[in-house]
C-alpha cells in the first residue's frame, strides 16, 4: 500500500473542492484533489443557473455559457402568472459538467494534482497529519496531508465519524426533454405539484429543457405527475436522458471544522435554503476556509481552535440568509393553493413585484423579510 504526502487534500472535485484547490495552489501549497468519478463533472444533478455576480468570480470561458436568464415566470395554482422582464443578464445558465471542468482545470494549472477514480473510503486524523484510504484502480493507497478538506457534496456519509450530514433535507429531481415555446424560466408552485417547495422548467439551448422540482418525499412521482400537467405536457415533445434525483439539504450541520480539517459546501450544508442552489454559497465559504488553512500552515497550528475562525466567519456572513430561508419555507409549507393564488395576486397589485426587481439573485434576507412582514399584516392565515 503506497502513501504521498499533500500540503492540503481535498475530497471531490467539484465546483467547490475544484476551487477550494484552485485558491490553494495558488498560494504555492502542493494540493491533491480526490475525485471518486472516472471524469469530472459526471452525472451532475443541477439546472445551471449561475448569477451574472457568480461567474464574474471564476472568471470561466463564454463556451459554458448555454444561454442568458433575462425573464422569469411564476405560475401560481389556478395558472395565473407573474412575468418579470429584464433589459439585462439575470443569471446565465451553463452547461455544468464543463464548468466543474474548468474549474478543475484553473485548479491543475496552478499546480494541484487531480486523482481521478480515486473514492476516499475512510479518513485518519492524527496529531501529525490528516490522512485518507483511497480505492484505485491500481489497488488502495494511503495519502496524508496537513490539513484536510471534506467537498464531496451532499455525500458526506461515514468518511469521519464525528460528523452527520445534515439532518434536514429534501430531494431535487429533473430529466432533460424536447420542448417547445420556451422563453421564461418557469417556476410553478401548488400543494399538487410541489407542496412546500416548486417545480421548473429551465430552457437550455434550442428546444431542449430541464423540467424538475424539489420535494421532501416521492420526488418520482411527482415528476410524473408534474409531465403530464397540462402546461407542460402540450409542449414537451420527448424526453432525453434518464431522470436525476439527489438530496438537497436544508439545514447546515452542527460544525464544521476540527483538527486539521475544514468541511465546505452542501456537505456543510452551506445552500440557500430558498431555491437549493450552493454553488455560490459554497464558493463564497471556500474563499474563507482557505484563509484559515493559510494561516494554519503558516503558523504549524492545525488544533481544532486553529478553523474555529472558519466556522466564525462563514455562519457570521450566511446564517442571517439561511435563517431567513428557513422561515419562509416554514410559512410557505402551509399556505393551501387558494393562500398561494392570493399572494401571487398581492404580488402583482401591492407594490411587491418592485422589491423583488430590485432584489439581489443571490441574497434574499431583505426580500423575505418583507414578504413575511406583508403576510402578517393582510392577514393571509385568515384566508
Amino acid at each position: 500500500m503506497s502513501s504521498k504526502m499533500h500540503d492540503v487534500i481535498v475530497v471531490g472535485a467539484g465546483p467547490i473542492g475544484s476551487y477550494t484547490a484552485y485558491l490553494l495552489a495558488k498560494e504555492g501549497l502542493d494540493v491533491g484533489i480526490f475525485e471518486k468519478n472516472p471524469v469530472i463533472g459526471k452525472d451532475v444533478n443541477c439546472t445551471g443557473i449561475i448569477s451574472v455576480e457568480c461567474l464574474k468570480k471564476f472568471e470561466l470561458p463564454d463556451e459554458i455559457i448555454l444561454r442568458q436568464v433575462n425573464s422569469i415566470r411564476a405560475i401560481a395554482p389556478s395558472g395565473h402568472y407573474l412575468r418579470y422582464q429584464s433589459a439585462k443578464p439575470l443569471a446565465y445558465i451553463v452547461n455544468r459538467s464543463l464548468f466543474d471542468q474548468q474549474i478543475n482545470k484553473m485548479a491543475v494549472k496552478e499546480g494541484a494534482i487531480t486523482h481521478l477514480h480515486a473514492k476516499a473510503e475512510e479518513i485518519n486524523i492524527t496529531d501529525r497529519a490528516f490522512n485518507i484510504k483511497v480505492k484505485t484502480e491500481e489497488g488502495e493507497q494511503v495519502f496524508s496531508s496537513k490539513v484536510g478538506v471534506i467537498a464531496t457534496g451532499f455525500e458526506l456519509h461515514s468518511l469521519h465519524k464525528m460528523f452527520r450530514k445534515p439532518a434536514n433535507f429534501l430531494f431535487g429531481i429533473q430529466k432533460d426533454v424536447k420542448m417547445e415555446d420556451i422563453r421564461d424560466v418557469e417556476v410553478y408552485f401548488g400543494e399538487k405539484i410541489a407542496p412546500g417547495s416548486f417545480a421548473w422548467v429551465v430552457p437550455t439551448n434550442g428546444a431542449s429543457a430541464k423540467i424538475g422540482l424539489i420535494v421532501k418525499k416521492n420526488p418520482a412521482d411527482f415528476l410524473k405527475r408534474f409531465i403530464r400537467h397540462p402546461f407542460i405536457a402540450e409542449r414537451m415533445r420527448s424526453d432525453v436522458n434518464d431522470v436525476k434525483c439527489s438530496p438537497i439539504p436544508v439545514r447546515r450541520i452542527q460544525k464544521s471544522y476540527a483538527e486539521r480539517l475544514v468541511i465546505v459546501g452542501e456537505a456543510a450544508g452551506q445552500v440557500k435554503t430558498t431555491t437549493g442552489g450552493g454553488i455560490y454559497f459554497g464558493m463564497l465559504c471556500s474563499e474563507i476556509a482557505v484563509q484559515s488553512i493559510i494561516k494554519a500552515i503558516r503558523y504549524k497550528d492545525y488544533s481544532e481552535n486553529a478553523f474555529y475562525e472558519y466556522e466564525h466567519s462563514w455562519r457570521k456572513r450566511l446564517e442571517p440568509e439561511l435563517r431567513a430561508g428557513a422561515m419562509l419555507r416554514r410559512i410557505y409549507s402551509k399556505l393551501s393553493d387558494r393562500q398561494i393564488d392570493f399572494l401571487m395576486d398581492l404580488a402583482k397589485r401591492d407594490g411587491v413585484l418592485p422589491l423583488i426587481q430590485k432584489a439581489d439573485f443571490d441574497w434574499h434576507k431583505d426580500v423575505i423579510s418583507y414578504l413575511i412582514r406583508h403576510l402578517i399584516t393582510k392577514n393571509l392565515f385568515g384566508k
